[in-house]
């Protein structure tokens, strides 16, 4: 399958929304990561369009399943609009079983995403953004009181950019806390 077709069919379900040109950039790969995210299991959310999930694609498309967690466009709220880098979607509970936005992402750290993106001029990975309680519960090491349940967190890297230089950026940002998570390049920032 060449890349025009893999953008062809993320474009038909509604993940993509640029230019079927075959260059596979950085909005090619945010389609494919909400696509895997919105049919795949966790585990298979890679933002690589493989055969794996070449495969899940036609099943989809095939049989006109629905995502295993809804993304409810009419419930965002209109700033996201203004969002320049990110999607509602790649905010998202992975849990899949609360809906996804047991809370909405706090306008102002997306804002700071965005910024983050910008000054870089690299693509960003959410690892992770909103999280129910139960989801968050789950994990090791999370707070009972995560600001990600609050909406009011996320866990990122840039590409090609140690961790170390991007928790060095964020700290200049107006954030509450920040730190790199540790044994990875990937940097916790929360707001208040």
């Amino acid at each position: 399958m060449t890349l025009k077709q893999k953008q062809a069919l993320l474009a038909y379900l509604g993940y993509y929304d640029g230019p079927l040109d075959g260059l596979w950039g950085e909005k090619s790969q945010r389609a494919t990561i909400v696509f895997q995210r919105s049919y795949m299991a966790q585990e298979d959310v890679d933002s690589i369009f493989g055969s794996a999930t070449e495969k899940r694609i036609l099943e989809v498309i095939a049989t006109g399943e629905k995502p295993a967690v809804a993304e409810n466009a009419t419930t965002a709220p209109g700033w996201w609009k203004d969002i320049r880098y990110f999607t509602r979607a790649e905010f998202r509970c992975p849990c899949g079983k609360c809906g996804g936005f047991p809370v909405e992402p706090e306008e102002t750290l997306v804002r700071l995403a965005d910024q983050v993106r910008d000054h870089f001029g690299a693509p960003v990975m959410v690892s992770s953004g909103v999280r129910c309680q139960a989801h968050n519960d789950e994990l090791p090491g999370s707070a009972k009181n995560s600001y990600h349940v609050k909406g009011k967190a996320m866990d990122f890297c840039v590409q090609d950019v140690s961790g170390a230089e991007l928790l060095a950026y964020v700290k200049t940002l107006p954030i509450h806390y920040a730190y790199q998570i540790k044994g990875s390049d990937f940097v916790h920032m929360d707001v208040n």
